[in-house]
Order: structure tokens, then C-alpha cells, then sequence
């Protein structure tokens, strides 16, 4: 078979390799063989060749965040999946054209999702879920500020949060964004700048804005935190900028802020099995209808894993790039 990895911390496009390994086979009658047909390059993806984001030892050279595939074979101590059921794996190894799984560490979904829908939903819808769902107590007409809201993360939260009947603050770097995410259900957009807080207090009417949602860092978290109101969250799932978070103290300790942090690996691990399938089941019924229909830039064949990366670094916040394991 074939997988991606690196030998050494870089570049993506210059470090990354398309190898041939041996095939996985059945070992035990808990397994099941997933043949992978499709894959994302996640931010966190290119983090990780970069040596930012921590490797795992114990996944050897693979890497790769999300992946779908479609059952090949399946042991006999395995109920309810079958050879051509379509799945998602909840490993972090996942750039292999076969994997061998257990049964919790993989999600069964329903065959009315197509392989691009099922490619981009294990990272970025369950993790703007959870941001919406896990920090703050919201209710229908409760405000939500978010940075990077043109990434897949910020658009996901964009749709789950109409779908809550939430409103959104969407804070961008281009202005050309702005209708994009508003047909998406976006109630506001604005740039990234000095004046924020006041942009979005004339555009909130000054009702309290109780979550915000970070994935930028520097001082743009900053900036996020004089949105919040009294009591509010801000938490960080990235730090697109490179930098550490900027935050004036007296805003965090006269405004009773808190500070917490998303990382989706750990809720996977850390969470009960009924927990995490009852998740992906709702993601899944909101992908049956489009709701989160992924956005796609580029497809490209795994030989050209190179140029998959390349575009995926250059294109960051514009649509998904998707590598595919399809015989060219």
C-alpha cells in the first residue's frame, strides 16, 4: 500500500513522501481492514510537518489528521459493520491507503453521505459543535464572535450556529469574504482591526456577545476578548498567526473573562464511546441535508501529494484540498 510521510521537520511540499508500505492484514476477530479512499489536509496537518504541533511516536511515520474509506473485511467478534460500509477513522494516522482498526476507533456512517462529505467531517464540524456547545450556555438570539471565520472551522460554526439560532460576529482579514459568509448565515462580518469592539457593539446593538472563538492568536485574541461582554468565554482551538496571545489583564479580571482551550484529539480520547457516536450521528444527519456540504478548492491524486500540500498552504482558508488514493 501506499502512505504519506516525512523523515524530517520542514516544509510539507519539500519534506513529504508517498512510500510504499506493507499491507495491514486481519490479526484478530476485533479488527477491521478500511480501505482509504479519501483524505483532507488539515491546518494542523501542516503544523505537524512543521514540527509545531506534537507527533505521535506510536504512529510511526504516518500522519493525517481525518480519512474516509470503505470497509474491506471485518472480524468475526465485530458486529453491525460490513465489508462496503463507509466510515470515517478517529485516528491521527490516517494518510495509509489501508488501516487496521478496532471498532472504536472508527465511525460508521450512513451511505447516503458522499466521500467528500465524509472526508471533512470528523475535525472541523464536530469541533465548531463543541466550541458552540461546551463553554458557554447559549440560547437561541445569543451572540458568538469568532476570527478566522473563513475557514472551515468558522464556517461550519457559522452554519451550526444558524442552525441553533445563534448570531454571529464573523471577523475576517479580506473584504471580499464578507457576502460568502453571510449566504452561509452569517449575520455580521467584519475586518480584523484596532476597533472591533466598537464595530461589533453598533452591530450587536450592544447586547452581550457571551462566546468567542479563537483560532488566530497574537493580538487579535486580544481584540476578540474587548468583544465579550461581562462573564463571557473566549476560547482558543489555533494560533494561525504564529504569535502568543496578546490580552490587556485588566479586561480578562474586570470583565471576569475565562481563557480555555480546544484540541479535538483530546476530547476524542478522553470522551465515553456513546458520547463521541452520538456526536458524529448528528454531524452526520446535518451532512445528509448539505448543511455542511465541504467547501473544495482542489482534488489531487496521492503521487501528487507535493503539490497537494503546496496548494493546501497557499489556499489556507479557501476550501478544502482533497487527496484522493484513486488509481490515476
Amino acid at each position: 500500500m501506499r502512505q504519506i510521510t516525512f523523515p524530517t521537520a520542514g516544509r510539507p511540499a519539500d519534506v513529504a513522501e508517498c512510500v510504499d508500505a506493507p499491507d495491514p492484514v486481519l490479526t484478530s476477530d476485533d479488527q477491521l481492514l478500511v480501505r482509504v479512499d479519501a483524505f483532507p489536509i488539515n491546518p494542523a496537518d501542516l503544523l505537524l510537518f512543521r514540527g509545531i504541533y506534537p507527533r505521535n511516536p506510536a504512529n510511526g511515520d504516518a500522519l493525517g489528521n481525518e480519512a474516509t474509506g470503505i470497509v474491506e473485511a471485518v472480524g468475526a467478534a465485530v458486529p453491525g459493520i460490513a465489508p462496503g460500509d463507509r466510515v470515517i477513522s478517529l485516528r491521527t494516522d490516517n494518510w495509509r491507503e489501508r488501516l487496521l482498526l478496532r471498532e472504536h476507533e472508527l465511525i460508521r456512517l450512513s451511505p447516503e453521505i458522499g466521500r467528500e462529505a465524509a472526508a471533512v467531517l470528523k475535525v472541523n464540524p464536530a469541533t465548531a459543535l463543541l466550541l458552540l456547545e461546551t463553554y458557554a450556555a447559549l440560547s437561541p438570539g445569543d451572540w458568538v464572535v469568532q476570527n478566522a471565520a473563513n475557514s472551515a472551522v468558522g464556517r461550519a460554526l457559522i452554519a451550526l450556529a444558524a442552525a441553533k439560532g445563534l448570531r454571529t460576529v464573523n471577523i475576517v482579514r479580506r473584504p471580499e469574504l464578507a457576502d460568502e459568509l453571510r449566504a452561509l448565515g452569517g449575520d455580521h462580518v467584519l475586518l480584523d482591526g484596532d476597533d472591533l469592539a466598537g464595530q461589533a457593539t453598533a452591530l450587536t446593538g450592544g447586547a452581550r456577545i457571551g462566546l468567542a472563538v479563537d483560532a488566530v492568536g497574537g493580538a487579535s485574541t486580544g481584540r476578540l476578548a474587548r468583544c465579550l461582554g461581562a462573564g463571557g468565554t473566549l476560547v482558543a482551538y489555533g494560533a494561525m498567526s504564529g504569535e502568543p496571545m496578546r490580552i490587556d489583564p485588566a479586561r480578562l479580571v474586570f470583565g471576569d473573562l475565562r481563557l480555555r482551550g480546544f484540541w479535538l484529539t483530546r476530547y476524542l480520547a478522553e470522551t465515553p464511546r456513546a458520547d463521541i457516536v452520538a456526536l458524529y450521528q448528528r454531524l452526520s444527519a446535518l451532512a445528509r441535508t448539505g448543511a455542511l456540504a465541504p467547501g473544495v478548492s482542489a482534488r489531487f491524486h496521492v503521487l501528487d501529494i507535493k503539490a497537494a500540500l503546496a496548494h493546501a498552504e497557499e489556499t489556507m482558508g479557501q476550501g478544502k484540498t482533497l487527496v484522493s488514493f484513486d488509481r490515476p
